[in-house]
């Protein structure tokens, strides 16, 4: 079991760790994955990951009950890599209990899904965002990462934040 769960971690390290492969760290490097089962679906192109998921790349940290990793079957610069011909990942799927957690920011949701295409983050069901000791809440959280741009919807309800003036930036603490 434990030798399994060791290829299984090295086999995401693969799929995860070339250079066109989407990331869940801006500041590249290794990517360590636990989780208590790694299922490679060949012929479906994903990499099922369950059970109490962690991945960490740099300061970033990825927490969920299960990650489904989608491929497109196009090359994507990993080619002789142990499931090179997977292809660059197209979307990363959390699903359970997510918590995603950077220096800047901390989310959480229900579920969340990385879509590489246009490197959005969407996080759904029962949204928290706090950065510093600001927080907002609502139903759905979409992250423009390189746009820096944050939507929150607040779905059949509203939103609601709750802003601490003095940790705004030029304010006495």
């Amino acid at each position: 079991m434990a030798l399994r769960k060791a290829a299984g971690a090295a086999l995401c390290l693969a799929l995860l760790g070339a250079p066109a492969f989407a990331q869940i760290s801006s500041e590249g490097g290794p990517i360590y994955i636990n989780s208590a089962r790694t299922e490679s679906l060949e012929n479906e192109r994903k990499v099922i990951l369950a059970g109490n998921v962690d991945i960490q790349q740099g300061t970033a940290r990825l927490r969920a009950d299960t990650v489904t990793i989608r491929f497109t079957g196009k090359p994507g610069g990993g080619g002789t890599s142990i499931v090179g011909g997977f292809g660059q990942v197209e979307n990363i799927i959390a699903e359970g209990n997510v918590y995603y957690v950077t220096p800047e920011l901390k989310a959480k949701g229900d579920r969340g899904v990385y879509e590489l295409a246009t490197d959005t983050i969407t996080i759904t069901g029962k949204v928290a965002l706090m950065r510093e000791r600001d927080v907002a809440e609502g139903e759905t959280l979409r992250m423009e990462v390189k746009n820096r741009r944050t939507t929150l919807e607040g779905g059949s309800g509203r939103t609601r934040m709750v802003i601490d003036p003095s940790t705004q930036p030029g304010q006495n603490q």
